[in-house]
């Protein structure tokens, strides 16, 4: 840093009442200036995410946007993708929140980061309802993006720049908050130039479906809406009622409050989570109960029936979504997005008021539809809808409940049975059949467990519900023995599943025949259904065992779809089976599907670099996948194939693709020396939404030593074209000792010429890395004075880490008494650091009742430290109930670093019984350590075989270990 540049900086700012620097110029004029920023927090989190997905379609410059997810699959921590012309993908996260604080942002980034990345995505957007971004957010995605140069993980559009994108645009707006808003907050020539929809009573359209719903009083059987059938007594049982007396719960209160909003004549939803035959299904339908007649009951069969007819919903209608992940997790994961959304906007739509929206999931399909920002996965919209409206029923009945139905029991010899063997207070569970049906499983013949031990391997792998009857017969051979297989008669198939299919005391059998719908689009063929029960003890049971080579043999001709084979072929690819991973990807392709290849494709990046993964991104490319098109493209452009990269992207620039098509269009052109051409493209790229494309483009240009004035005017393009984090981006493109210069300057021409609120903060921590301390608090006060409150607390970290302790002792209490959550903790660190334990733990106690979960951790630690090993280890064993919480994982590595190698692996082992398979990987590591490589070995294998990559890769690295190789292979 030069003293020009000092110079430079001192004539620019000066202490001031406010900031100096220009703000943008050419907005176009406001209508009306009472509201400036949209309210995002009232909305509903699937409106909010719904509403995303709009945003990004018209601003983004992208050919196509989908919401992204899909059972079984790695989401890779976003939500929505939009691809534009150049064929580059861009991944947006929503997070309707009240705090996004730094926990949340680091998440969100490990995710994207560590991830698959879905369609080869670059540049992660997080968009938020908060008013304002922290300033320790910013921070986190700045060291972040200083990480990850190849990618673009520095921008969040928070609430303020949120409304800036949607101030051109009244039908968005007037979509989700209405045409009144609209007028009051958009711009008048957007105004001028849009034709408001129609009111619902301005007439109809004669293609809209007639309202869904039958009578309530119509639905007299609970079978009809998917209750289970009681189990039916040994002796005598006629004249008994349909359903055993139900005998109310803790959950039943909860769920009488979303029944009571409905009668108050608001729209109201309920979830009830809980696993297989824990009552769910019962309880709603006892809740019904006490509806009124003039309300109706609507029950569509699939995600198909509820999207037809969803919006001809009227008030006073109960929408039964019984498994609603049959509804929200699909093979096509945008699709499935879109009906969390179309939900969520009923359950806003007055018009349709009132309207009950009732739902039950299982816990494992319920992670996949709420998993969290930034984690692997990420369904905004389905999170949205689902994550406030969840009703937990516990697995058994406790005391008080017992004792009631003990007392009601005598009446009812199912009940009396189900009191009397039920093992721990699963009541419902043996009421529905499912000790019945783990009997039959594990009283059968050699053959029919082959049977079920096919299915089950395929539905904890990725295959769907229905099961083939050619898969199952060639799959179960290969359970079998040599002399089991000899041994079989020409119908045993036929005579297992007549072991198999017959009711359990009432339930499904273990492996039933499902009969297809006319309309299934599978067709007529024989197809089974593993129990719900047994699938679940599978999934806990057989969760290291990797099926037989003829497994995948079976699956790669006879899976059902080809959505189970490009799900299966991923599965087989993580437990080390790699050919078999091949031929089902190439199959599934063959059928019209290429997620396997494209899936195969990046697994393959990750682990071995992206020229080993071209041969499989050209598989997926050829079949017609556009993302792995601009894999290919990217690819060849950085080889100096310029040609064949400008064919692939041309081949997706009308696609989903069209903006990073543009751009990557624009980079060949501009290397060639066709500057004019190149920025045609450009521009033509943000007018598509190509805004984070430019960016990328430009911190590619710097990256490679590229003219300094092209990155900055790209940079700047997309800045103007609503990207934010543009200049930031650029910015540490150049964070290195050689090139800081260059980054200063970028920052100053950010917030003297474009008015980039964001360079303040980022030049509050510049100049104290660089040791200016006084520069420093002057921008962090401009920083601050504009919203940046998480300015104060980097500030504070980098103060700290100079040996400025107690200064940054005093910016870690002013910014927590700011609003900033996260600081508190970093002061807890701070004192911890210093050796002062018990300063420490009160800080973190602090933080827990103030609600702060994430204070658990640094008390665990804090406690294990003062020789509290045992309160320590049931306190972190007790936070594992928190999604987020690594308490546990903190004091293991803590026992680990402290030489309890036998300590660390008990606590490890507690992890693997409460069905923690990684823990496997670092049972291995410590055996390794320990000097034990048979033990280590042992681990490793477990742990491929469950699917964990590392686990492999680590079997390959250390010689002394016999080689793992491919069994497919060998």
């Amino acid at each position: 840093m030069t003293s020009a540049d000092s110079g430079q900086w001192e004539d620019l700012y000066k202490p001031t009442d406010g900031w100096s620097a220009a703000a943008p110029t050419g907005w176009p004029p406001v209508i009306d200036q009472k509201i400036t920023v949209l309210p995002f927090q009232a909305q509903h989190w699937i409106d909010f995410e719904m509403l995303l997905l709009d945003t990004v379609i018209e601003t983004e410059s992208v050919v196509r946007a989908l919401r992204y997810g899909g059972p079984g699959q790695d989401q890779g921590g976003i939500d929505i993708a939009g691809v534009r012309p150049d064929g580059t993908w861009h991944a947006y996260q929503a997070k309707k929140v009240e705090r996004f604080l730094e926990s949340d942002a680091k998440k969100a980034v490990s995710a994207f980061v560590a991830g698959r990345r879905p369609f080869g995505a670059k540049r992660l957007v997080i968009a938020t309802a908060c008013s304002v971004t922290r300033t320790q957010v910013r921070d986190l995605l700045h060291e972040s993006q200083k990480q990850h140069t190849d990618l673009v993980l520095e921008q969040v559009w928070d609430a303020e720049h949120l409304s800036h994108l949607l101030r051109p645009h009244p039908r968005i707006v007037a979509r989700f908050f209405g045409e009144h808003v609209a007028r009051r907050f958009c711009d008048a020539d957007a105004l001028r130039s849009w034709t408001p929809a129609p009111s619902p009573g301005g007439g109809g359209d004669s293609r809209h479906p007639a309202p869904p719903g039958q009578p309530l009083s119509s639905f007299s059987n609970p079978f009809s809406l998917e209750v289970h059938e009681a189990i039916r007594p040994v002796n005598g049982g006629e004249g008994l009622p349909t359903l055993p007396a139900y005998v109310r719960r803790s959950h039943d209160q909860k769920l009488q409050v979303t029944i009571d909003v409905a009668l108050s004549g608001n729209s109201s939803m309920a979830v009830l989570l809980g696993d297989s035959s824990t009552g769910k299904t019962r309880a709603a339908w006892e809740a019904i109960q006490r509806l009124p007649e003039e309300w109706k009951l609507w029950h569509p069969s699939t995600q198909a029936s509820l999207m037809d007819s969803l919006e001809a919903v009227e008030p006073h209608t109960v929408l039964w979504l019984n498994e609603i992940h049959r509804f929200l997790i699909t093979s096509d994961e945008a699709q499935d997005e879109r009906t969390a959304g179309e939900l969520r906007r009923a359950l806003g739509d007055p018009t349709k008021a009132p309207v009950l929206i009732l739902g039950t999931v299982w816990h494992e399909y319920w992670a996949e539809l709420v998993r969290k920002p930034g984690t692997t996965d990420e369904r905004r919209e389905s999170r949205s809808l689902l994550e406030n409206c969840r009703i937990l029923v516990p697995e058994t009945f406790s005391a008080r409940e017992l004792a009631a139905l003990k007392d009601i029991e005598p009446a009812d010899p199912r009940l009396k049975e189900a009191v009397n063997r039920a093992e721990d207070g699963h009541i419902t569970q043996y009421l529905a059949g499912g000790p019945a049906q783990l009997d039959r499983y594990e009283l059968a013949a050699p053959a029919a467990r082959a049977v079920l031990h096919a299915a089950m391997d395929a539905r904890r792998l990725g295959h769907g519900l229905a099961l083939s009857r050619p898969f199952l017969t060639q799959a179960a051979e290969a359970y079998l023995t040599g002399p089991q297989r000899d041994a079989l008669q020409d119908d045993w198939f036929d005579a297992a599943i007549a072991y198999l299919s017959p009711p359990c005391r009432g339930a499904r059998g273990a492996l039933a025949r499902v009969r297809p719908r006319p309309d299934d689009p599978l067709g007529r063929g024989t197809r089974y259904r593993l129990a719900d029960y047994l699938e679940q003890h599978s999934k806990r049971n057989r969760s290291t065992v990797c099926p037989p080579d003829a497994f995948w043999v079976a699956a790669e001709h006879h899976a059902t779809t080809a959505a189970d084979r490009s799900a299966l072929a991923l599965s087989a690819h993580d437990r080390g089976r790699s050919a078999a991973a091949e031929r089902l990807a190439k199959s599934a392709a063959s059928l019209g599907n290429s997620t396997g290849l494209t899936g195969l494709a990046q697994r393959v990046q990750r682990e071995r670099g992206a020229r080993e993964a071209l041969a499989y991104f050209l598989l997926a490319a050829e079949a017609g996948d556009n993302s792995a098109r601009m894999a290919v493209a990217w690819q060849y452009e950085q080889d100096g194939r310029a040609d064949e990269a400008e064919a692939w992207y041309r081949a997706v620039a009308e696609g989903d693709y069209r903006a990073s098509a543009l751009v990557g269009l624009a980079s060949i052109a501009w290397e060639r020396g066709d500057e004019s051409t190149a920025m045609r493209l450009y521009t033509e790229a943000l007018k598509t939404g190509g805004a984070r494309s430019v960016e990328y483009q430009a911190r590619y240009v710097a990256g490679r030593g590229g003219n300094e004035e092209h990155a900055l005017h790209l940079a700047h393009m997309a800045f103007k074209a609503g990207n934010a984090e543009a200049f930031t981006g650029l910015a540490w493109t150049y964070m290195n000792p050689e090139e800081k210069d260059t980054a200063l300057r970028v920052f100053l021409y950010a917030a003297t010429e474009a008015g980039d609120v964001n360079a303040l903060r980022e030049l509050a921590w510049l100049f104290e890395e660089e040791g200016d301390s006084e520069t420093a608090d002057h921008f962090c006060e401009l920083a601050v004075l504009h919203g940046e409150v998480g300015t104060i607390r980097g500030l504070g970290q980098i103060r700290a880490g100079r040996g400025k302790r107690r200064e940054a002792a005093g910016l870690f209490w002013r910014a927590w008494n700011a609003g900033d959550a996260w600081a508190l903790c970093k002061l807890a660190e701070l004192r911890e650091d210093d050796g002062d334990l018990e300063r420490a733990r009160r800080l973190y106690e602090r933080m827990l009742s103030e609600g702060q979960s994430f204070g658990l951790t640094g008390l665990v630690r804090v406690m294990e430290k003062s020789g509290q090993g045992a309160d320590a280890e049931r306190l972190a064993w007790d936070a594992r109930r928190f999604p987020h919480s690594s308490a546990w994982e903190e004091l293991v590595r803590l026992r680990e670093c402290a030489g309890d190698i036998e300590g660390a692996e008990r606590l490890l082992r507690m992890s693997l019984e409460d069905g923690d398979l990684s823990s496997l990987l670092r049972l291995g590591k410590l055996r390794i350590r320990a000097g034990d490589r048979r033990g280590a070995e042992g681990f490793l294998r477990q742990a491929v075989e469950a699917g964990i990559r590392e686990a492999d890769r680590m079997l390959h690295e250390f010689p002394e270990l016999p080689d793992h190789g491919d069994p497919q292979d060998r």
